[in-house]
């Protein structure tokens, strides 16, 4: 069962984690300056981005209050963010900036997805840190630029069709910071949450709308969250996240999608006293949590061998939402015991196949009292006959239903 203490033992972990990644990086750039990469583990790896930074500056956003150290790091890494032309010419040769660290930065500067993540990972920053503005104005800039019309955001500013991942980390980041959002928007989304041909986007889609979408309907959220689990449960005991590819300017690039984790986030929202206290998404977040607090730390191993600095501020992000709602205020463990209990034997197949034998149990046993009967006529026997079989019926149809599920290939996407 999850508890506030294995949660924050996950984060005091995933932030000695951050710190050594800082100390590496420290020694390769200028002293008013800090960045991450894509990895947490890889010392000999100094590549450098805005998904490794804007993760970074998520993870020790909130310590920037009480911490002096944590407060002085993220100025420095919104510094790099600000700045990171001239600071990437101060540390590399002329050569390499010129074939390869040039044009990935102005491809960058314009791309949505990691745009989003910088503004996302800013919301949380306060406004005294300095050049958090500067930085905000940069990301506000990239998610114009990516308009389309009628409705949505392309990945990048050179136009296109709407992409609805790029859209949903578009709105995400502006509803956050509390930005102007069209409500266009918030319909593209609404749609390609009930119709769109992506499972795994929808996931993400899904716990937006969750978080910002004020018009939507919580059952409408609520019946798309048991169909994604449904659909997606072969694949939600193992570690398995998605990517999302896209192509700028002839060059191929991708997006990681942590889906597991969007539907843990999503559930806890949804379901705060029933299935998020279910086995299921109790043993997925405890799995989580147990390995990023154990020595080797949290990796999707089809994704490489190495930590997602990334992954690890989605991680963060849904520690922090069930913290903050869900174990604010923790009921006593005999109500939440007694809660997963009930919701787990209540979902079983077992609770099934019961049922189905007792209405058939009760059918023989009408038939054999009707027929035992001294004074027994068809009148009084077709309707309750006709009932029970009814129910059987349906009982069987549900268990079916149930199986069929239950060994439902992962979609193809």
């Amino acid at each position: 069962m999850l508890t506030r203490q294995i949660l924050m033992t996950a984060q005091s972990e995933m932030k000695r984690r951050i710190e050594l990644r800082l100390r590496q990086e420290a020694g390769r750039l200028p002293g008013n300056a800090l960045a991450s990469g894509q990895y947490l583990d890889h010392p000999d790896f100094d590549q450098r981005g805005l998904y490794g930074t804007a993760a970074t500056i998520h993870m020790l956003a909130r310590h920037t209050t009480t911490d002096p150290v944590a407060q002085e790091q993220v100025a420095k890494l919104i510094y790099y963010v600000v700045n990171r032309i001239q600071v990437e010419k101060a540390t590399v040769s002329p050569t390499v900036y010129r074939d390869l660290v040039g044009r990935r930065i102005r491809l960058q500067k314009s791309d949505v997805f990691r745009m989003a993540d910088v503004g996302f990972a800013l919301s949380y920053v306060s406004p005294a840190i300095a050049l958090r503005s500067e930085a905000l104005n940069m990301v506000r800039k990239a998610v114009d630029d990516a308009r389309t019309d009628p409705a949505g955001y392309a990945v990048g500013n050179e136009g296109g069709e709407p992409d609805p991942l790029a859209t949903a980390h578009a709105v995400r980041c502006l509803a956050a910071n509390n930005l102007p959002t069209r409500s266009e928007d918030w319909r593209y989304l609404r749609d390609y949450l009930v119709n769109g041909d992506n499972t795994y986007i929808r996931c993400f889609v899904l716990l937006v709308l969750a978080t910002y979408d004020r018009e939507i309907e919580r059952k409408q959220l609520q019946s798309v969250w048991k169909e994604l689990f449904s659909a997606l449960a072969p694949a939600f005991d193992g570690h398995s996240e998605a990517n999302h590819e896209y192509t700028r300017y002839g060059e191929q690039d991708y997006v990681r999608i942590p889906w597991q984790i969007y539907l843990v986030q999503s559930c806890a929202k949804l379901f705060p006293l029933t299935r998020f206290n279910g086995f299921a998404i109790q043993r997925k977040m405890l799995d989580v949590a147990t390995a990023v607090s154990s020595p080797s730390g949290f990796r999707y191993e089809a994704s490489g061998r190495y930590l997602s600095t990334r992954t690890y501020a989605c991680i963060w992000q849904a520690i922090e939402e069930i913290l903050d709602f869900n174990l604010r205020q923790p009921l006593p463990h005999v109500v939440v015991r007694t809660v997963a209990a009930v919701t787990r034997v209540l979902s079983s197949r077992l609770v099934g196949v019961l049922t189905y034998f007792l209405l058939v149990s009760i059918a023989v046993g009408s038939l054999v009292e009707w027929l035992n009967s001294p004074d027994r006529s068809f009148g009084e026997l077709a309707p309750n006959l006709l009932a029970e079989v009814l129910l059987i019926i349906a009982a069987r149809f549900e268990l079916q239903v149930r199986r069929s599920r239950h060994h439902r290939p992962m979609p193809h996407q």
